[in-house]
């Protein structure tokens, strides 16, 4: 197990991850969800947790990752989506997809709903793993693809 460094992904800063997810495009429909699933999927890969990708339609991937815990507890289930409602750019100070850093303000589409909460949730289970962390039961994380947009894809 990797210590803190820099190039560990446990330690990015959190802000950058956000930064990171929302500069992928996920609209709804369709966006660069296979993208992004893709980059949070080469994070836990990176850490060495066990992960998965299921996907009953091409193009709306919903990955699940699990780090392992003692047993002698229930599991912690970190759930989310990806996806975001179509976005209006000309209403926009800044770029919707830019991830921009503004006097201490990111500015994002999907950075309140919910790319922040899956960058703390990631930087969770990744600082867990590389920290050799041992819950009481398992930490389990679990994302979709298609929740702003009915679910039938993947939120339900």
């Amino acid at each position: 197990v990797s210590t803190n460094s820099a190039s560990n992904p446990a330690y990015l800063d959190p802000i950058a991850l956000t930064q990171a997810l929302v500069r992928f495009d996920t609209t709804n429909p369709l966006g660069n969800e296979v993208q992004c699933i893709e980059h949070i999927k080469a994070l836990l890969d990176d850490a060495g947790i066990q992960n998965q990708v299921l996907a009953e339609v091409p193009g709306l991937p919903n990955p699940i990752a699990q780090l392992s815990g003692d047993g002698i507890a229930g599991s912690l289930l970190f759930q989310g989506h990806i996806d975001v409602v179509p976005s209006n750019p000309e209403r926009w100070q800044h770029p919707p997809f830019g991830g921009d850093l503004v006097d201490g303000f990111l500015w994002g589409w999907g950075s309140l709903d919910m790319k922040s909460d899956i960058a703390m949730m990631l930087h969770a289970i990744l600082r867990a793993k590389t920290d050799g962390m041992t819950s009481a039961g398992d930490i389990v994380l679990a994302l979709v693809s298609d929740e702003e947009s009915g679910g039938d894809q993947g939120g339900r």
